[in-house]
Parts: C-alpha cells; structure tokens; sequence
C-alpha cells in the first residue's frame, strides 16, 4: 500500500538504499563475529613509501656542489623554491665549502640546517663544472667537514709525510 505513493524510479531507490543498508549490516556483523573473514578496509599509512630521511639515506647523502634542483628536492624541507634558492647561491658564490655554509641561502635557518647535515655533504670542487679546486695540495683524507680528521702517526701513502 505505501509502495502507491513512489514512482516507479522512487521504489527503485528505495529498494537500493535498503539493500545497501542490508549488506551494510551484514558486514558489520560479521566483522565483530569472524574479524578474520572481512577484510580491513581502512586507510593506513603506506608502507611501501619511505620518509623523506629515510629516502635520502637509502639512496645515499645529496652533494650539495654538484646535485641539481631535482635531486635537492628530495631532501626534507626542500622544495622547488629552495631547491632553486640553493643553485642560484651556488651559481653566483661557487661551490660550498661546506654543509654550514647552507646557512647563507635564503630560507634556510638553523632548523632546516639541522635537518640537512646528516643528509647532505659538500663535495669537491671539481665536480662543479668550471669551478676552481681549493683542495689542491691539501694532504688527502682533509676535505673539511666531508672526512674524518687524518690520524697524525698515520703516513701518506706516496709522499712520505706522516
């Protein structure tokens, strides 16, 4: 009797939306019966993509003197604007003699700084194109903030300097 008072298209709806809430009710109960038969459905975290750190890390530390804006933006708190920040400095300054020097681009402060150094390091000259070397005739293995101090008892191999 109440069916006369629907169009044919509103008993349609009707008839999906209570066999929606049926099968609603049906999984629900189930789920707090046998939890094992329904599966889990609710959003979780990906556990396939990494941290940024994390990333950074697996795929080894960023040389800031050498890597492009593409490369830079993996690194945490790097985006295209810093990214960009970072090689325009390079560009007009020369190479960075170290991760430190991060310091005088434009929006990096301490924090981002922090987050960097363990993620990045300031490689040799020469792998920027067209820039001068400042490390030559250093003693090798002091390559600034790169490199463990040499060990002063230990001799270099080649020129007989200990």
């Amino acid at each position: 009797m109440w069916m006369g008072i629907f169009t044919r298209e509103e008993r349609a709806v009707v008839f999906f939306l209570a066999g929606a809430l049926a099968v609603g009710s049906l999984v629900m109960t189930l789920g707090r019966v046998a939890p094992s038969a329904v599966p889990d459905f609710r959003e979780r975290p990906s556990e396939g993509a990494p941290e940024p750190e994390k990333r950074v890390l697996e795929e080894g530390p960023v040389d800031i003197n050498s890597a492009g804006a593409e490369e830079l933006v993996r690194l945490p708190g790097v985006g295209p604007v810093r990214a960009a920040a970072i090689v325009s400095y390079r560009e007009a300054n020369g190479p960075f003699e170290s991760v430190d020097r991060l310091i005088d681009v434009k929006g990096i402060g301490p924090v981002t700084l922090e987050r960097l150094r363990p993620l990045t390091f300031a490689g040799r000259a020469d792998s920027v194109p067209g820039a001068p070397d400042p490390l030559v005739g250093l003693v090798p293995g002091s390559r600034g903030d790169t490199h463990a101090p040499r060990d002063s008892t230990q001799e270099v191999p080649g020129t007989g300097l200990p």
